[in-house]
């Protein structure tokens, strides 16, 4: 690999007071693991010596536990964008102890590109493989990978075993111009591919590689109930009028289906009513603009 292969508490050691760190993944999916853990540590010692220990932390979307539960625990987090799901960051939040911008995902890499989240002191990328050249294939989710790694001084590699390297070429990494400059993005059926397989960063940027072998932290839903199942019938009753109005073309439109029990109850819903003509209309762009 020609990198060096360093523990979770050596690579946290190398994150200091006051660094804005920006991690790779997307929900929990893909997002780092083990250095985020020995960071909070470094917090609690440094706070029991009466030593201030804060850290920024930018990322694609929430994360799991182990970086927003436990560092919102330990009192480690100064700053926090884009989103996150964690009770106990939002107590912390909401507590005053956190300053938190809450802001579209979309506009996250954009803003960071601007500037206007700070200098990135230390990129932490969750990969499946690396080369000697410094070509790090992503996991389950990429996030704002691409852009933090760019922008680092430092990158840390949490080398995920618990992840094949079958995973090699699932992503397809871009970065769009900023605007003023932001061209169109040419992508116009779901085969197109625009980007890299990988994240390409400065190998002289890699501190070390933390070998892991930790499955990403899912989280479940809960069970449907009478209330979320009546609205997602009403949703797909509605789109079903629309369509019969001609409002909606007879071969539909693309839909993006959101997260949570709602879109899950819509989803439900159609699949329920498999004589619908949403659910033929769906299914028949499906077949078309995706499978074949």
């Amino acid at each position: 690999m020609g990198f060096n292969i360093i523990s979770a508490a050596e690579a946290a050691s190398c994150i200091k007071h006051g660094y804005n760190i920006g991690l790779s993944g997307f929900t929990p999916a893909g997002t780092p693991k083990a250095v985020t853990p020995e960071i909070a540590k470094i917090a609690e010692e440094e706070h029991a010596k009466g030593n201030p220990f804060q850290i920024g932390i930018l990322t694609g979307a929430s994360t799991g536990d182990a970086t927003d539960g436990i560092l919102a625990r330990v009192k480690a987090i100064r700053y926090r964008a884009p989103y996150t799901t964690n009770p106990d960051f939002r107590k912390a939040v909401n507590n005053g102890e956190i300053a938190y911008n809450d802001i579209h995902l979309s506009q996250m890499a954009q803003e960071v590109r601007y500037g206007f989240m700070g200098k990135v002191n230390v990129a932490i990328l969750e990969a499946c493989e690396i080369t000697p050249d410094g070509k790090v294939y992503l996991t389950a989710a990429g996030g704002i990978a691409p852009t933090i790694a760019r922008l680092a001084d430092k990158i840390i590699i949490e080398l995920n075993a618990a992840h094949s390297k079958n995973g090699m070429g699932l992503h397809d990494v871009y970065e769009p111009l900023d605007p003023p400059y932001r061209r169109e993005i040419p992508i116009f059926k779901p085969s197109d591919r625009i980007g890299l397989p990988y994240v390409q960063v400065d190998p002289k940027k890699i501190i070390g590689v933390v070998e892991v072998n930790t499955p990403d932290q899912a989280r479940s839903f809960t069970a449907p109930d009478p209330i979320t199942d009546q609205i997602g019938q009403n949703v797909a009753d509605f789109l079903a009028a629309d369509m019969k109005r001609g409002i909606i073309p007879a071969g539909f439109l693309p839909l993006q289906s959101g997260v949570g029990n709602i879109a899950n109850a819509v989803l439900g819903a159609w699949d329920g009513t498999r004589q619908s003509p949403l659910l033929r209309c769906t299914r028949k762009y499906c077949r078309m603009q995706w499978w074949t």
